[in-house]
């Protein structure tokens, strides 16, 4: 079973996108911030991380930035409000998989998820 990590400090967008993945056959795991959330990524080893980029504690570059320097290439999904051209062009630099816009729709994440999944 696929295991993906959702990292968003809003317990309403985790459970969203939670409920969308179980039920699409996912076994999905949280956290509500950068930190814990690569805590979790070294102990789960996902298999796809979903995360937003403004969070407490740490955000998702700072993220993307330990997973490039753990040597990490699981794919990353960001959720987002802000897809201004300088943040997606960072993200990108950064190795970010693909961007989902919040409010997310059911069939936009299953059909982002499944292209990341492919493409790693």
């Amino acid at each position: 079973m696929v295991t993906v990590l959702v990292i968003d400090d809003s317990s309403f967008q985790r459970k969203i996108l939670d409920g969308i993945l179980t039920e699409s056959g996912y076994k999905v795991i949280h956290s509500e911030n950068g930190k814990d959330g690569i805590e979790r990524v070294e102990k789960e080893q996902p298999d796809l991380i979903i995360t937003d980029l403004l969070m407490p504690v740490h955000d998702g570059y700072w993220v993307l930035e330990q997973l490039n320097a753990r040597g990490c290439t699981t794919p990353v999904i960001i959720v987002t409000s802000d897809i201004q051209k300088t943040t997606e062009k960072r993200c990108r630099d950064l190795g970010v998989a693909a961007f989902m816009n919040k409010p997310v729709e059911k069939n936009q994440v299953i059909s982002t998820v499944k292209d990341a999944l492919k493409r790693s």
